[in-house]
């Protein structure tokens, strides 16, 4: 899957962006639920905050900004760098969707 990052003054990634275009808010839950270590605490299909979840303690949440974008924003509740990002980031990078199906 395309993935844009979003970087820190120093150049960590601190949040990234996937296409809607072949991903559903179905698809996104299947992604979240294969993360390793991730609880999913909220999923909100008909919202802007799609989805809520934990991993190793740290809340992360999927955005679709004015709930009808070309992106989901994949990032930390609390804005900047965590260490945690790289496995979410890895997993959301190995799925390939297609409408609610997802392959990794």
């Amino acid at each position: 899957m395309r993935i844009h990052d979003i970087q820190d003054a120093d150049g960590r990634i601190q949040a990234f962006e996937v296409p809607t275009f072949f991903l559903d808010h179905r698809g996104v839950r299947q992604i979240v639920r294969a993360i390793p270590g991730a609880t999913l605490l909220a999923y909100r299909p008909h919202k802007e905050r799609l989805c809520e979840f934990e991993v190793g303690g740290v809340p992360f949440q999927v955005h679709e900004p004015w709930g009808e974008s070309d992106r989901y924003w994949v990032g930390p509740v609390e804005a900047g760098w965590t260490p945690q990002l790289r496995v979410i980031r890895e997993t959301f990078a190995r799925a390939r969707p297609f409408l609610w199906f997802v392959r990794f």
